[in-house]
């Protein structure tokens, strides 16, 4: 790739902060090992699609004017830090302040499933993720404009298809379609009838790699394969255990998110425009790595998220997992939980650190199985688990 537009890009982002980051164009981050980079396969699977034949609108902050970059001004956002959504199709959810609810809905004031949710809690397990990540990861990488992202995302597909396909519950699976190459992926929990809210449970599917998007090897085990995993294990226990919410509830693995929360924009877009109500968002992205020099938290971010639903996150966490929560702030288009925000709901990230950095590994080859601690992750299982039986059954 070729970054002749670097200097004047970096300048023009200077307020995003993106001048800190001018060392790493031409060099890469400290230890990073071009030669495993470079060791891409450039077959068919690894080829891009078209997503990229013409400029994108990209937006880095609240207040910055949003641009037209090409693909490689896009990737050197990326290796610079800078966070950043792609708008060029979800222009309508940018249109007013972010910070604004524009559907509003009634969150349980109190824990009443108690019961429900200590049962399922039991019936977790570590077991699925290392079955489901070990093939998952296998995959050289997980690009969303690629046939290996399209390839990955129907076998993640098959993988909640097995899940869900004994259940007596009222489930469906199925595929949302983007522009690129890859879909998302929707499990839907039908609810009782009483209401026509949805609760949105999700994690996103995709891996890239920061150097060579398209073709680098990106094994994604963390960013976002512990997501992944830890909804699809709440999963499988809440329809081992009977689940029958009052409202419909989904969960979603999303494609794109590190294109720009490609995926989340255009599913909240859709369901915006549909009216749809959407009770709340709880995502889950990267819940597997903590430093051991580090106290062991649950992170929750408190940026484009809404304060009712950190609130009851947090009291879930309190009352069903083993660890405290820390807020602090991720950034401007952190992740798909931004998404939500931007289309007027309620949303709440869950991370594994309260230290957005604190996995050096992702992005790169190494971020593997190895480095993941699953008991960590069972925390965040747990948590998704009383999010579905406390919000999808309430009657406030």
């Amino acid at each position: 790739m070729k970054f002749t537009l670097v200097g004047a890009l970096v300048s023009s982002l200077a307020l995003a902060g993106a001048t800190q980051y001018q060392h790493v164009f031409a060099t890469g981050p400290a230890g990073y090992d071009a030669s495993s980079a470079a060791n891409a396969d450039t077959s068919s699977d690894f080829q891009p699609g078209n997503l990229y034949d013409s400029s994108r609108l990209i937006k880095v902050s609240q207040e910055a004017r949003p641009r037209w970059l090409t693909a490689d001004a896009i990737s050197v956002l990326r290796q610079a830090g800078v966070r950043f959504m792609d708008i060029t199709d979800a222009q309508d959810l940018h249109s007013q302040p972010a910070s604004r609810l524009k559907y509003e809905s009634r969150l349980p004031s109190r824990l009443e499933q108690q019961d429900k949710v200590g049962l399922a809690i039991s019936k977790l397990s570590t077991d699925l993720y290392g079955q489901v990540l070990t093939p998952f990861t296998a995959f050289h990488n997980r690009y969303y404009d690629s046939d290996n992202g399209r390839k990955s995302s129907h076998w993640l597909q098959q993988q909640i298809e097995e899940i869900t396909g004994g259940s007596k519950a009222n489930v469906t699976v199925s595929r949302f379609e983007h522009r690129f190459k890859q879909p998302s992926v929707v499990a839907r929990v039908e609810g009782t009838g009483e209401t026509d809210e949805t609760v949105v449970i999700s994690a996103h599917q995709d891996s890239v790699n920061l150097w060579l998007p398209w073709f680098g090897r990106a094994s994604g085990a963390d960013d976002d394969g512990s997501g992944t995993v830890t909804i699809l294990e709440a999963l499988r226990v809440l329809l081992a255990t009977g689940f029958s919410p009052r409202k419909h509830v989904e969960f979603h693995w999303y494609a794109g998110e590190e294109g720009g929360l490609l995926g989340s924009q255009d599913i909240a877009k859709a369901y915006k425009e549909d009216s749809r109500k959407v009770a709340a968002n709880m995502h889950f992205d990267m819940t597997g790595f903590w430093l051991r020099s580090e106290p062991e938290v649950i992170g929750l971010v408190s940026d484009n998220t809404d304060k009712e639903t950190r609130d009851l996150v947090a009291r879930l966490a309190k009352s069903y997992t083993r660890l405290e929560t820390r807020e602090f702030a991720c950034g401007y288009g952190c992740s798909d939980h931004a998404s939500w925000n931007a289309a007027g709901y309620r949303s709440a990230m869950a991370f594994e650190s309260d230290q957005l950095e604190a996995n050096t590994n992702i992005h790169t080859p190494q971020d593997t199985i190895d480095t993941l601690d699953f008991n960590h992750m069972l925390e965040f299982s747990k948590l998704a688990v009383a999010f579905a039986y406390e919000v999808g059954y309430s009657k406030d």
